[in-house]
């Protein structure tokens, strides 16, 4: 992955990764902890990812290599961000 996507993913997830950690806060009074964040991000990978069948109505397949690459792409900006958002938050 080069730094162009890199940069481009993590502009795109970055508000939702904030948008969760706002809400849970509000909600609980405290940060999630990381599987509590995992898991509710996972809730929105496709729409980052897409699902596997988006690609099929337009006569095209998404293989499951290209699938994960895509999915390790989007955990490595989100564990960044996830650790910037602990950060700042850790007042």
């Amino acid at each position: 992955m080069d730094m162009s996507d890199f940069d481009g993913i993590k502009r795109d997830i970055s508000l939702k990764v904030e948008h969760i950690f706002e809400v849970y806060e509000q909600e609980h009074y405290c940060m999630p902890t990381m599987e509590e964040f995992r898991t509710m991000f996972n809730e929105h990978i496709d729409q980052y990812v897409g699902p596997d069948d988006s690609l099929k109505g337009a006569g095209l397949n998404m293989s499951s290599d290209t699938k994960q690459r895509r999915e390790q792409k989007v955990w490595r900006v989100v564990n960044e961000l996830e650790a910037e958002q602990r950060f700042l938050r850790s007042d």
